[in-house]
């Protein structure tokens, strides 16, 4: 009789057994590894996405009030007249859900300066009384007394609908409601409201003044540290020794007509959002120096 070789029904039941098991296994892992790698990339994004807008508004901040004439003349008269430091050009801070009204803590920031360093205002006359091709002094010829900022040289960032908006052009950076803006981040795509696969902005902060640790804000932001720094204000017009030469704040105190100010400003920023699935909230937080302190002469 001849030996038969081979498994038994049970035998290949067991080993198909345990090979549905290491295939699921490592299906299993496979699955797990590809929804980590997709969680690190939309984190990787979003963290990306705030850098790169937190560096967008702090470089273009940093030119705030910025004019050709200024770094010509040390004449005060003539300094005063920088058209970027006007009070309808210069930095101001607004709450978008009340788009004219000035305060010192927002989500929306306007300013204004010379960007294409072209030594001109909004009439052209470039101020320039011996052909130098730069600002010399006022130019009594001139009908733009003080001399008045081209609408191309007004910019600004809020946050509106969970996005970031830029502002390209304007006439003014008293209202958050004027001008041209465009989004430089998406959530939704407005025709049909479809949630976009991006990032979602939940908060934006601007302020003059120091701003006190804040608690985490379910769907707004994590904890939020404290940026300590100050805009100050300086009373030109007063003594050195007097108590309201130097004011820790963007106005000064006692200030009369006709006084002449400074303002040494600081910007200080907090901006949170989501990841595309609405999972991981982040935030960034920094303080940005303007570089051109503004002069101007009390109303």
């Amino acid at each position: 009789m001849i030996a038969k070789n081979g498994f038994t029904l049970i035998e290949l039941m067991i080993a198909m057994m345990l090979g549905i098991i290491v295939t699921g296994g490592g299906l299993s892992m496979y699955i797990s590894t590809i929804r980590a790698s997709a969680d690190i990339a939309k984190s990787a994004r979003l963290n990306y996405d705030l850098d790169t807008t937190m560096q967008l508004m702090v470089n273009d901040l940093r030119r705030a009030g910025y004019w050709r004439g200024a770094v010509v003349s040390g004449d005060t008269t003539f300094l005063l007249s920088n058209p970027f430091n006007a009070s309808d050009a210069t930095l101001n801070i607004r709450e978008f859900a009340n788009p004219g009204t000035a305060t010192n803590t927002g989500d929306c920031i306007l300013y204004s300066y010379d960007d294409d360093n072209n030594g001109t205002d909004a009439d052209g006359n470039k101020e320039d009384i011996n052909n130098t091709g730069y600002y010399e002094k006022a130019n009594p010829t001139d009908a733009n007394v003080p001399y008045i900022a081209e609408t191309s040289n007004f910019y600004g960032f809020k946050l509106d609908r969970e996005a970031i908006w830029i502002r390209y052009s304007g006439g003014n950076t008293t209202d958050c409601s004027t001008g041209n803006w465009e989004r430089i981040t998406n959530f939704t795509k407005e025709s049909t409201k479809k949630v976009l696969n991006s990032t979602r902005i939940t908060h934006l902060q601007f302020s003059f003044l120091p701003i006190a640790e804040q608690a985490a804000e379910a769907g707004v932001h994590p904890k939020l540290p404290a940026l300590t720094a100050t805009s100050r204000c300086l009373n030109l017009s007063l003594d050195p020794t007097d108590a309201n030469y130097i004011t820790d704040s963007i106005t000064c105190n006692g200030a009369v007509t006709d006084n002449i100010l400074g303002q040494r400003r600081i910007v200080n920023i907090h901006i949170s959002g989501y990841d595309a699935d609405g999972v991981t909230l982040k935030s960034l937080s920094t303080t940005v120096q303007i570089r051109a302190d503004r002069l101007y002469t009390s109303p």
